[in-house]
């Protein structure tokens, strides 16, 4: 009997819940294949090491495919590329796949238009059946740029472990600094601009942000991973969101992240997650990207403690209704079934 599999790049554990919704959605028996290639970037032979095995484990994949009936890419170029061997190689198709996640966002000169055509040859191909974004958005947006069909591409609210679950929540917790963190689709400019010349303490969580004597207030950490940033959410007063192109899904993990830890949220607009992900007023704050409307949305949450506990305690609320592991697994199971 063939298995389906998620492609992951995390670990067991955090794949049970997401495998647990996909067994229970389409009625089969599940596996998750595990490699951790991204995590981290401290050295350029750490990096080149880290991209030899994202093209290697779903190499080792495609060579076992007649085993797989149903493949997940919970990491979206694990998937990516195993299409991408397919077509290679013009192999029979003899899987259903999809891609979870997926994401393209340009890049510029000769890479980016090495890349463009790197994703259009596997988007054109026949090998991926489904396609699926966290935004509706970017699902437009995607039919757009490769010029397919807008069926290829189904919005699913995304999910994350609950990350409460993995840090000691009775320690104390300063509660009383603005934290942004990610480093995709992010417009850092903007943000130390609007908040470098105010009072309230900054700390931004990025690997490639590198900023020479940033104003006072803002502190810029490029070596934070895992754990350590899931203490930096807990820590936290409140989560900002500075989105650089609307049309791009990203921050959805660190998004949710922030709900699940029952953090207010501001977030930008024109962006995905700010019409598929934040109810303005309600679990989060949606501003334009113009310094005093940012301002006046920190010194609100600050100033109004009513206002700030009520945001907290819906941004909870909406991650356990709509936005859990198992939830998205399921999700994910019910487009795998339609296929």
């Amino acid at each position: 009997m063939k298995k389906n599999v998620a492609l992951f790049d995390s670990s067991q554990e955090e794949a049970k819940d997401f495998i647990q919704g996909l067994q229970q959605a389409t009625g089969l028996p599940w596996q998750a294949l595990v490699l951790t290639a991204n995590q981290g970037r401290k050295t350029k032979l750490h990096n080149l090491w880290r991209y030899v095995k994202y093209f290697a484990f779903p190499l080792s994949v495609f060579f076992k495919r007649k085993q797989y009936d149903k493949i997940v890419g919970w990491q979206a170029f694990y998937g990516l590329l195993f299409a991408f061997y397919c077509r290679l190689f013009h192999v029979k198709k003899v899987n259903t796949l999809l891609i979870k996640n997926f994401i393209y966002k340009p890049k510029k000169g000769l890479v980016g238009k090495v890349y463009w055509r790197f994703m259009r040859y596997i988007v054109k191909s026949p090998y991926v059946d489904v396609f699926v974004c966290s935004s509706q958005r970017f699902c437009e947006h995607c039919a757009k740029v490769f010029d397919e069909p807008l069926e290829r591409f189904v919005f699913l609210p995304f999910g994350i472990n609950d990350f409460t679950k993995v840090v000691d929540m009775r320690k104390p917790a300063p509660n009383d600094y603005i934290l942004a963190l990610g480093r995709s689709n992010r417009d850092w400019d903007f943000l130390i601009k609007a908040l470098g010349d105010t009072e309230y303490p900054v700390r931004i969580v990025c690997d490639e942000l590198h900023v020479e004597a940033p104003p006072k207030n803002i502190t810029i950490y490029n070596n934070v991973w895992k754990n350590e940033s899931y203490e930096f959410v807990r820590g936290c007063k409140m989560m900002i969101i500075p989105i650089l192109d609307g049309d791009i899904v990203a921050g959805e993990t660190v998004l949710l992240q922030a709900m699940s830890f029952s953090k207010p949220i501001i977030i930008t607009k024109p962006s995905c997650l700010a019409d598929d992900y934040v109810e303005d007023g309600k679990t989060g704050l949606v501003v334009p990207k113009e310094k005093d409307a940012l301002v006046q949305a920190v010194e609100r949450l600050y100033r109004d403690e009513e206002f700030y506990l009520d945001i907290a305690a819906n941004s909870r609320k909406r991650y356990e209704q709509r936005h859990s592991l198992y939830s998205f697994g399921m999700g994910v199971g019910k487009v795998l079934s339609e296929c």
